[in-house]
């Protein structure tokens, strides 16, 4: 939480599906709350803690994005990249 003047000023954390185009970030999370499946699909394509990762591009109307990680792309449902917290870089 962070305080701005007299008013505490709480952040949501930042998930992959939040990520700009062309952004790079680090996952720091997979959230607990999703579906088991969804959790092992992701795992599968290599999304864990520490990996690096970056948005490539979005489809026109805007579901799937595409992302680069471990050296290969592969797309994910924005409801699929919101379980996947991340520390984007400055």
């Amino acid at each position: 939480m962070a305080r701005s003047g007299d008013k505490q000023v709480v952040r949501r954390p930042r998930t992959l599906a939040d990520l700009p185009e062309g952004a790079p970030g680090e996952i720091v999370a997979l959230d607990s709350a999703a579906p088991a499946d969804v959790l092992m699909r992701l795992r599968h394509l290599g999304f864990r803690t520490g990996c690096r990762v970056a948005k490539v591009r979005t489809a026109p109307l805007g579901d799937p994005s595409v992302y680069r990680l471990l050296g290969y792309d592969t797309c994910l449902r924005r409801h699929e990249a919101a379980y996947i917290q991340i520390a984007e870089d400055s």
